[in-house]
């Protein structure tokens, strides 16, 4: 194991450096730190979802114990997009980081919605895609890419002579539904200026090809309710507002009509109508109104993709929903793909849902990732032409194949695991370790 590191590294030298809390040989908890002189920002401060041994869904959030054992002060915490792993861990972890958000309006929602209305919470500062703001030493620029929620955001920041980008999660997709395209023509421009350090979601480092589109899910979502009987439950992550208008209009083609089931897509529901990302043409019923229609023309669009503890699906699958009781004949139709740790507890869940005679529709053809594959990666480092990559956002196998794929390009690299502090002066190497750690939440 390396050294702990000196502190007059990374107080006095101006590096830079990285040190990851989070998101590093894991899915979720995605928390970095990038310092210089003795000034350090931290990109995202997300929440994880594992499954325990009894295969119950645990939530947790990384450990600040790494801040109080280096003396490290979080000057600005900038947010790359919405999803939980990205933003899940800021009520928890705001007051210990007691610093300014940077995010866009829409993210800027979610965060707001997740916090107490009642107490003062943090500062948070809009910024717009594009924009570049000063923190310190740091400079940081906001570059939209598409993923599967509106305002996805790279983030490059400039420091001590190093141009550094964090990717964020992404995917490229030519026809989104929702938000701008990649800022293509940005990206090539900071490939003709040099990039230093790409660090790189590694999610889907470990798929051949290149993305599907969201305009294909849709088409194959019309086909698929077509055998849809009784009341239809489609499932799909919450915050994933163009796959909600794919849902309403398929419904609306085998005379279904929608509504949502579960506070958290009904929190992005509201953020999307008041960013315009959901357009009032986009018609969902209120509850009472469509549990009234006959069970054939009702689709709920309802959470628990990944079997949640309190979620709308795993509450159908017990029986203890207020809103209604799925029968023998209904269908849940997943359009969504399992996270890596969650596999047991959705298997128990799709059991309860056989054992109550509800049909499952299930196919890779009904949902579109979020992240890159290997031919999307391929294409953005074609543009980005970066030295080094650290590839990060993935357990081990998906980093370890992300860097093969980087080395196939001319890249060196490392492959960082949580509490590494990293020196980005040249080749990056591990100058030391820290403690790090998880701490179960409530829910």
């Amino acid at each position: 194991m390396p050294p702990s590191p000196r502190y007059h590294h990374i107080h006095q030298d101006i590096g830079p450096w990285m040190l990851a809390l989070g998101g590093c040989g894991e899915f979720g908890a995605n928390l970095t730190l990038y310092g210089s002189a003795g000034v350090w920002i931290a990109v995202d401060c997300g929440m994880a979802m594992n499954s325990n041994e009894a295969g119950i869904t645990e939530v947790s959030v990384p450990s600040l114990a790494a801040l109080d054992k280096l003396d490290i002060r979080i000057e600005a915490l900038l947010i790359t997009h919405g999803h939980e792993d990205h933003i899940g861990a800021i009520p928890a972890l705001w007051r210990k980081l007691s610093c300014p958000i940077y995010a866009t309006a829409h993210t800027h929602r979610l965060i707001s919605a997740k916090l107490n209305p009642n107490e003062n919470g943090p500062r948070q500062i809009m910024v717009k895609p594009m924009q570049t703001v000063s923190v310190g030493p740091f400079s940081a620029q906001w570059l939209p890419v598409t993923h599967s929620i509106p305002e996805a955001q790279a983030i490059c920041l400039e420091v001590a002579g190093k141009r550094l980008y964090h990717s964020g999660d992404w995917k490229l997709d030519a026809q989104p539904m929702v938000g701008p395209l990649t800022a293509q023509a940005a990206l090539q421009q900071l490939g003709r200026a040099g990039v230093d350090v790409v660090i790189g979601d590694s999610t889907n480092a470990t798929v051949a090809g290149s993305s599907r589109s969201e305009q294909e899910v849709a088409q194959s979502l019309a086909k698929a309710m077509k055998t849809a009987s009784g009341r239809l439950v489609v499932v799909c992550f919450a915050s994933n507002v163009a796959r909600m208008h794919s849902i309403v209009a398929a419904a609306d083609r085998v005379d279904r009509y929608s509504g949502v089931l579960g506070r958290s897509i009904a929190t992005h529901v509201g953020a999307s109508r008041a960013s315009g990302y959901l357009d009032t043409d986009t018609q969902l019923l209120p509850n009472w109104e469509l549990g009234f229609l006959p069970r054939e023309q009702q689709c709920w669009i309802a959470t628990g993709s990944q079997a949640e503890p309190g979620s709308a699906l795993v509450r159908l699958s017990m029986g203890n929903h207020p809103a209604f009781g799925l029968q023998a004949g209904d269908t849940v139709l997943f359009s969504s793909r399992v996270i890596p740790g969650h596999e047991q507890a959705l298997e128990q869940l799709c059991q309860r849902l056989r054992e109550l005679g509800v049909h499952i529709i299930d196919d890779d053809a009904l949902h579109a990732s979020g992240h890159p594959p290997v031919e999307d990666l391929t294409t953005l480092y074609g543009w980005l032409k970066p030295r080094y990559l650290l590839p990060v956002h993935g357990e081990t196998r998906h980093q370890e194949a992300h860097m093969q794929v980087g080395r196939t390009l001319g890249m060196d690299g490392i492959v960082p695991r949580n509490g590494d502090l990293i020196s980005l002066t040249g080749k990056p190497f591990i100058a030391g370790s820290t403690v790090v750690g998880k701490i179960l939440q409530q829910r």
